[in-house]
């Protein structure tokens, strides 16, 4: 790390780099050189520029090689150009010694250093400002690097840029899925009298078109979501999860009151009381967990309903979740939520018109009296299908997948040893459900937690598994040279 280490000169630095001025008086300044050579409108290039002097900040400070996003190098590329800025200003005055830029050497191996670098960057970033750089201008490492060795400077006056056509984003909602899908069955039956329509077609015919289609773009679109997931390769220091950064990353974060519920118990903070209430402990010290305070201090000391606290800490709006959401992200585990939609809308708009399309023809069938058995039973299979798709949606990436994976093993190794640890009460009722507190000795909070006629995942059996849902640039904290893994 740089001598330049302690909190007050951290301080110090960054207000240097906020008043640093790379733009000065000249027409065509800086941001609006940026925003002209990259297509990007000039607020948006305002935005790249402060993230870039974010990310000059954690190259000095944060003592470990770093890795900035695709749009943060191009203003580190540029301002190069500027040298006299760049050398003389930034580096000679601001900062006091040189920040280099190095390329990729290419290769697997580079590819699999810039990603590791690019995650310790982000979770610095999320240490250092207090949170998640916005994810506009600092992409998932799927985004980031699976995009940059296609980026090519093009000539406009020679060449036309045509975007190409991609599944829908998160701003094309369910409604708009729905009204597109209603808007094509309507234009077939409309052409019902043309051979083209298959709800004109005779039903071999219509089968064998719908089974095609079926066996065609679920694996797809499935095969798509998972890849979209990312590898499970770990990365060169894995950070170390936090029992609820654990238990948050499986069954997409359902049983997460649960767990700090049955932990609660089993330190003596909370008393889980029949008929599904919870009263807080008399005398009892506050828990030290973030998440399990919130928990801890919704129990009321006259008594709760259980129902209640579990709605009330399961807001994604709490500040307690969004911490936990934004560590694992930072850490490369969870994928952000705007991701996830990414990655499952082309899932579930596949199966709406698939079963919209299936229905339709169900309909026109009876009408004409018409045998429709095989057509029902394949729609049964397509609700099989979505419900395995909704369990298995996207949420944790591959690392917090594996991750989850070796964690669950741990826990099932440690359930059988004595005593039991508090922690590991969470962990299991994470990894295993509510029931699996069984198997410690718990039978009584077992009981006293899962609600009458309740079976579902977060309140099953043993089941042993855990769910996470199926160019870089470096430096070194010295102002070292680094390395540029989308070059």
């Amino acid at each position: 790390m740089h001598p330049d280490s302690t909190h007050a000169n951290h301080s110090e630095l960054w207000s240097r780099l906020e008043a640093f001025d790379l733009d000065g008086t000249a027409p065509l300044s800086f941001t609006h050189r940026l925003a002209r050579d990259n297509g990007w409108n000039p607020a948006f290039a305002r935005r790249v520029v402060h993230e870039y002097k974010k990310f000059v900040f954690l190259a000095v400070t944060c003592g470990h090689p770093v890795t900035p996003s695709d749009e943060v190098d191009q203003a580190w590329h540029q301002h190069l150009v500027y040298t006299r800025s760049y050398w003389e200003e930034l580096c000679g005055q601001v900062l006091g010694f040189p920040l280099h830029h190095g390329p990729t050497k290419g290769g697997a191996a580079e590819g699999h250093k810039f990603r590791d670098w690019y995650a310790q960057t982000l979770q610095a970033y999320y240490t250092a400002f207090g949170t998640m750089p916005p994810a506009d201008i600092w992409p998932p490492a799927a985004v980031r690097f699976g995009e940059a060795p296609y980026f090519r400077r093009v000539n406009l006056r020679r060449h036309w840029l045509l975007p190409r056509l991609q599944w829908p984003g998160p701003g094309f909602s369910r409604k708009s899925a729905g009204l597109l899908a209603l808007l094509a069955l309507v234009l077939m039956g409309c052409t019902a009298q043309l051979p083209l329509n298959p709800l004109n077609w005779y039903g071999q015919k219509f089968l064998a078109f719908y089974w095609l289609l079926c066996l065609t773009l679920l694996p797809l679109t499935l095969w798509w979501r998972h890849r979209g997931r990312g590898s499970e390769d770990s990365a060169a220091a894995e950070p170390s999860p936090t029992t609820y950064e654990l238990v948050r990353l499986a069954e997409h974060g359902q049983r997460l009151p649960d767990s700090a519920l049955a932990a609660l118990a089993h330190a003596g903070k909370i008393e889980l009381l029949p008929h599904q209430r919870a009263r807080r402990s008399i005398n009892a010290s506050p828990p030290t967990d973030a998440y399990e305070l919130v928990v801890w201090n919704r129990v009321l000391p006259e008594g709760s309903t259980l129902d209640s606290v579990r709605r009330w800490v399961m807001q994604p709006t709490l500040e307690a979740v969004q911490a936990l959401d934004a560590g694992l992200e930072a850490k490369g585990w969870l994928l952000p939520e705007a991701e996830r939609r990414r990655l499952n809308q082309p899932v579930t708009l596949t199966l709406v018109v698939l079963g919209l399309l299936g229905l339709a023809k169900v309909v026109v069938g009876l009408t004409r009296e018409r045998p429709v058995g095989f057509l029902v039973a394949t729609l049964l299979g397509l609700v099989v299908v979505a419900f395995y798709s909704y369990h298995q949606r996207a949420w944790a990436t591959g690392r917090g997948t594996r991750v989850l994976r070796e964690a669950a093993a741990v826990v099932r190794q440690e359930r059988y040893s004595e005593p039991v640890s508090t922690q590991y009460v969470a962990l299991t009722v994470g990894m295993f459900g509510v029931q699996g507190l069984n198997i410690l000795g718990l039978n009584h909070v077992a009981v006293l937690l899962v609600p009458p006629g309740r079976h579902d995942a977060g309140y099953g059996g043993d089941s042993g598994s855990s769910g996470g849902g199926d160019s870089g640039c470096g430096s070194s904290g010295c102002g070292g040279c680094g390395g540029c893994g989308g070059d």
